[in-house]
């Protein structure tokens, strides 16, 4: 899902999710409404890494498995922390992943940078291993070499899932099965990364204008270069 601020992106995701509802129109799993699940039961097929993260003052076994230590799968857990790109930060940290985010239970628990908490909540999703990931710009706080980087990884690790993931920046999206480019809440254009190129719609004109941002000398590209591309 592209698109600029207020396209829709966020709306459309939290409505997957169950967290909004329809107010017209149905949301439908196999020709079976979301409104007739258990929504206990559907929330356990739906792995989500949202934009903004408040993460919980508990240690990080704790955060990607959301159980003790003594009751998680540790081989999963390292597997999990591996596939998102933290776990080598893990492993500077003196008490490792028995070390906890911020110091508001332990005086000696850290802060995490923005790219690393995001990292730790897609290793969360990968721990949950639910048939359904959804990424809403989980790589906002990266660089976009960086953020090509981890969507490889992303592209492997989803397979065999139904993935579903916001971006703003175009070239990120280039391994899609079907880019769906939102305006003003509604789709306006459709299709994988080369048919939309070819198509040169708005999807090929703002790609082209944040082309620059994905060479290897390229400076970081700001939300506010990203928001830029769309005016």
């Amino acid at each position: 899902l592209v698109g600029g601020n207020g396209a829709g992106k966020t709306t459309l995701v939290k409505l997957l999710c169950g967290f909004y509802h329809p107010t017209s129109g149905q949301i439908l799993i196999n020709g079976i409404s979301v409104e007739d699940y258990n929504i206990i039961e559907y929330y356990k097929l739906i792995a989500a890494v949202f934009q903004d993260i408040d993460v919980m003052s508990l240690n990080i076994v704790n955060i990607v498995t959301g159980r003790s230590k003594e009751k998680a799968d540790m081989d999963r857990f390292t597997d999990a922390v591996k596939r998102a790109g933290i776990y080598d930060k893990i492993q500077t940290l003196d008490k490792k992943e028995d070390t906890y985010i911020n110091p508001v239970f332990d005086d000696k628990g850290i802060n995490l940078s923005g790219g690393e908490i995001q990292k730790l909540m897609l290793a969360r999703s990968i721990y949950k291993d639910a048939p359904v990931l959804i990424l809403d710009e989980p790589t906002s706080a990266l660089d976009p070499i960086a953020e090509s980087e981890m969507y490889n990884q992303y592209n492997i690790m989803s397979k065999g899932k139904t993935s579903i993931f916001i971006s703003h920046r175009l070239a990120s999206t280039r391994f899609c099965d079907k880019i769906l480019f939102l305006e003003n809440g509604k789709i306006i254009e459709e299709g994988t990364h080369e048919s939309l190129i070819e198509a040169h719609g708005r999807y090929a004109h703002i790609y082209e204008i944040q082309s620059h941002y994905y060479k290897d000398d390229a400076k970081k590209m700001t939300i506010a270069d990203m928001e830029a591309a769309y005016e």
